[in-house]
């Protein structure tokens, strides 16, 4: 540590990196956005919420039910679908902080500061000096960070847990020990309590201890002990997460071969140049402890995708950067020993083909539509796109005391599908069936989203519900904002109201229902 404070670019590149973190955050759009960067991102922030206001409490309710009440109003909690570590660090930090989005965001600050003090860190050991500033620099530009950056998902913590995963398998590449071993096992189950791809990272040490020769010198014992101590809970926690389902758990896995594997994802995530550049550094510097661990996971997150093929997105590949950085980093040093002429050449065919991207997000409506209505209330919310019911819902809780609000999701009560949208079976067919729905679960204010406006035969619920609402005498336009609309009850219900009932059997194995 001393050593790192004595290096003189170190205060100011981190500086400079929080400049940039904060201008992007700024820049894009990320405190006034609505929850809208991701399908996913309304579920992890009301995962979130769910936590810290349990853990507010004193003495702390029965969790179960609890949980269950909470997700009854605020029916957008994923907590099962991924792994709690990143709702738990969430909660802690608003148990210091006021809860809210631009909270939230802090938290990424935090944690960005905390992947570039690692890769100052790791880049130092290669290059001292300014290739570390400007390698960190097109770490922060990246496509997949600055959407880390920019919303409330659990990319960016399980990047942490990729650089300290990198950070231990550099020091057991500099001392092979079982000290170093029992990090590495600790940032792996880090890795995998924050979220399921951090599995892509589980043969990093073995290939590093087999390219290295060093397993010979470590205790076959103490490497069972320690891979069997960090492996079951881990274990034991994904298999309560699907417990009972053995085909969800293939699923999440993605064993079925239809299922591309995306490795076309890896030379585009820091352009070609980096990437060229990158297998330079794997193959003429390899014995660089840095440059050995940064290969051991690039190599690792390809063998194990294509057999684990949950890496389905570009932001699931988010920690295939910092390795490509620190490996196309060691190339350029080589070069620079090397053949110095060449490497400029090398840097600046990095930055040409670097894919210089902003991300940029706007406000939808959310929160204009929630300030014009009278909250708390019972409220149903139906898109044409099922995901885009979440952002509604993280907006409603975000602004108010909690559990206040009931919120009902039209794909819930009006149609069926699962998680991703597929599986879709429509359940109320006609305005008799959609009246009976609205009454029986005590709504009072519906909100359609309108975008997109296209006819999906998955959004057949939105449109026999949009109709309705406009022909029916009992219901009239009462709010507006952008593609969001707000219908308001005029006239006294039909059908009794009846408790609040959504069938959870296909993730808990039954039915909820309000007490």
């Amino acid at each position: 540590m001393r050593t790192l404070f004595s290096d003189r670019w170190f205060l100011g590149g981190m500086v400079w990196f929080a400049a940039i973190i904060v201008g992007l955050q700024v820049y894009g759009g990320a405190y006034q956005a609505e929850f809208t960067g991701h399908a996913d991102e309304a579920a992890h922030f009301v995962s979130a919420l769910l936590v810290r206001d349990y853990l507010g409490q004193w003495p702390l309710p029965d969790p179960m039910p609890w949980a269950v009440q909470y997700y009854l109003h605020y029916p957008r909690v994923a907590i099962g679908q991924w792994p709690p570590g990143y709702y738990i660090a969430q909660a802690l930090w608003w148990l210091v902080f006021p809860v809210s989005r631009a909270t939230a965001l802090w938290l990424n600050i935090a944690m960005a500061l905390a992947v570039m003090a690692l890769f100052y860190v790791l880049a130092r050991r290669i290059r001292p000096g300014w290739p570390v500033i400007a390698a960190g620099t097109l770490l922060l530009c990246s496509r997949v960070f600055q959407e880390a950056n920019a919303t409330v998902m659990a990319d960016l913590p399980s990047l942490v847990a990729a650089l300290a995963v990198l950070w231990t398998l550099t020091r057991l590449a500099e001392e092979p020990g079982g000290r170093h071993l029992a990090g590495i096992a600790a940032a792996l189950g880090a890795a995998l309590f924050v979220k399921g791809t951090g599995v892509a990272l589980l043969l990093a040490p073995v290939l590093l201890a087999t390219a290295g020769g060093w397993w010979r010198r470590l205790s076959l014992g103490r490497i069972v002990l320690i891979a069997v101590g960090a492996g079951i809970p881990v274990a034991g926690l994904y298999l309560w997460q699907y417990r009972g389902s053995f085909q969800t758990m293939k699923n999440w896995s993605g064993f079925a071969s239809q299922t591309p594997w995306r490795i076309d994802f890896v030379p585009v995530l820091a352009g070609e140049g980096c990437f060229v550049l990158a297998i330079v550094g794997l193959v003429m510097a390899f014995r660089r402890p840095v440059a050995m661990a940064a290969g051991a996971v690039l190599i690792s997150m390809a063998l194990v995708s294509y057999t684990v093929r949950a890496m389905r997105e570009p932001r699931h590949w988010i920690a295939v950067v910092p390795a490509l950085l620190l490996l196309s980093l060691s190339g350029y040093a080589w070069l620079e020993k090397r053949w110095p002429r060449w490497a400029p050449v090398a840097a600046l065919s990095v930055l040409a083909l670097f894919p210089f991207a902003f991300f940029r997000q706007e406000p939808e409506g959310f929160r204009e539509l929630a300030a014009q209505l009278r909250l708390p209330a019972r409220m149903l919310v139906s898109s044409t796109l099922g995901w885009r019911e979440g952002p509604w819902i993280a907006v409603v809780a975000e602004s108010e005391p909690r559990p206040q609000s009931t919120i009902v999701r039209a794909t819930k009560v009006l149609a069926e599908t699962d998680w991703n949208g597929s599986r879709y079976k429509l359940r109320a067919n006609n305005v008799e069936a959609i009246e009976r729905s609205l009454d029986e679960t005590g709504t009072d204010i519906v909100v359609l989203d309108k975008f997109p406006a296209g006819v999906s035969s998955r959004a057949l619920h939105h449109f026999l519900l949009q109709k309705f609402l406009r022909v029916t005498p009992g219901w009239r336009a009462c709010a507006k904002a952008m593609d969001l609309e707000a219908y308001c009850r005029t006239l006294p219900p039909r059908f009794p109201r009846q408790p609040l009932r959504i069938d959870l059997r296909s993730r808990l194995g039954y039915t909820i229902e309000e007490q």
